[in-house]
Order: C-alpha cells, then sequence, then structure tokens
C-alpha cells in the first residue's frame, strides 16, 4: 500500500467524486478525515466503508462557504490525528444561473465554497505541514476544479469563474507553499451525469468527444494518486481527465 501511516482529508467525501477518491486513498493505506456539508447519512456509510477497510476515520460537518467552520475542519484534523499529509479540496458548489439571473448570494456562494472554503483550510493545513521536521516534500494539497476554469458557461457563470479562481489560488499555494508542499490541479471534463441531464443527454456527450468515450469517478482517484506517489517535480499544474473535449471548442 502506497500511502500506509499517511492521513487524507477529502472534502465533499459523502458521496460522488469526493467519496471515489476518499475510498481509493483508504484501500492504498490512508487514514481519512471525511468532510461533508450536509449529506450525513451518506458521510457516515462512506466513513463505515472506510472504517472496514482496516482504516482510522474521522467524520466532520463543515459549511465550507464559512471561513471559521472551514479552519475548525483543518483544526480538528490536526488535533484528533497530529497531522495530515494530504488535503484534497473536492467539495464544491453548483450555482446554476446564467450572467443576468445571477445575484449576490449566487455570486456568493460560489465564490465562498469553492474559493474561500479552499483558502482558508489549505491555510491551516499548510502551516502544519510546512512545520514538519521531516526533509524533503512533507505535503500535498490537490485542488479539484472543472472546465468551466478554462471556458465560460452560458448556465454556470459564477461557478465558472470560481473554478478559474480555483485554479489562480492552486498557483499561488504552489508558490508560497513550497519546498515543503506541493500543489496541483485536476480538471476532470465528463465523468459523472449531472443530476439534470437526461440519458440521453449524458451520452450525446460521447458522440462529441474526440475519444468518442466518457470517463469516471475512479479515473480521476487514479490521477490523484498518480500525483501524489509519481514525479515529484509536479507542482502548480492542471491535469486534464477530458478526453480532448477542451478542444472540441476551437
Amino acid at each position: 500500500m502506497k500511502l500506509q501511516g499517511k492521513v487524507a482529508l477529502v472534502t465533499g467525501a459523502a458521496h460522488r467524486v469526493g467519496k471515489v477518491i476518499a475510498m481509493m486513498l483508504a484501500r492504498e493505506g490512508a487514514d481519512i478525515v471525511v468532510h461533508y456539508g450536509r449529506s450525513v447519512e451518506a458521510a457516515q456509510q462512506t466513513a463505515q466503508e472506510i472504517a472496514a477497510l482496516g482504516r482510522r476515520v474521522l467524520l466532520h460537518q463543515a459549511d465550507m462557504g464559512s471561513w471559521q467552520q472551514a479552519a475548525e475542519l483543518g483544526e480538528r484534523a490536526l488535533a484528533h490525528f497530529g497531522h495530515v499529509d494530504i488535503l484534497i479540496n473536492s467539495a464544491s458548489s453548483f450555482v446554476p444561473n446564467d450572467y443576468f439571473s445571477t445575484t449576490e448570494a449566487d455570486f456568493d456562494q460560489a465564490f465562498d465554497v469553492n474559493v474561500k472554503g479552499p483558502f482558508v483550510l489549505s491555510q491551516v493545513i499548510a502551516k502544519a505541514m510546512m512545520s514538519s521536521q521531516t526533509e524533503g516534500i512533507c505535503g500535498n494539497i490537490i485542488n479539484i476544479v472543472d472546465e468551466g476554469a478554462f471556458i465560460p458557461g452560458r448556465k454556470y457563470v459564477a461557478h465558472g469563474l470560481s473554478k478559474a479562481a480555483l485554479l489562480a489560488l492552486t498557483r499561488a499555494q504552489a508558490l508560497n507553499f513550497g519546498p515543503k508542499v506541493r500543489v496541483n490541479a485536476i480538471c476532470p471534463g465528463p465523468i459523472l451525469k449531472p443530476p439534470d441531464y437526461s440519458d440521453e443527454q449524458w451520452e450525446a456527450l460521447r458522440a462529441t468527444n474526440p475519444l468518442r468515450a466518457l470517463g469516471s469517478a475512479e479515473q480521476v482517484g487514479e490521477i490523484v494518486l498518480f500525483l501524489l506517489t509519481g514525479p515529484q517535480f509536479i507542482n502548480g499544474d492542471c491535469i486534464m481527465l477530458d478526453g480532448g473535449r477542451m478542444w472540441q471548442h476551437q
């Protein structure tokens, strides 16, 4: 197991991509801090599945749009385990409004959850990582962005702007957290069917993808493991996981 003895904090770990990442890290030997927002039953199920693998697990609820609660999440994780080696900022808010329908509340929600939360949580965790007396790289932070960071969308304007800011935050963190901490981002394309998509709409994305394929949450987890255990010189980067979908717009 490649992550034996490591502690990973995964935000939004109750379900979907966050859960898949948390489970994959646990299978590789990591103990897990399972963060969730409102999905208490799903989070409890995730925690039970991690414990069944023989891993230690801490369950913690926090509103990632709150500076105080995001900071408290990091502080509790450190107090409980003594250290955090891996932080995955996976929790996300999807505000589905076009430019002219976006309200101040919509805008604030997108930026609070997708930018402010990862900013302050990383601030707490990175400080602890950087204080380690161990030689070399002592921590890894991975931010989950999406194609809204690169391609403006008409239906998710505030969301796309916030993900672009999260990508910029990734680069700022890489600059400020070295040499003890590496920070990278992953940009998934079509990997999980959105709740408001029909099966027909979802499959239509396959036909327009250069690989004529759709991705999976498991593939996101595989990229996470690659960034954690692969070449240690990767820093401040963003790995695209979209089958080349980015270039179909050209």
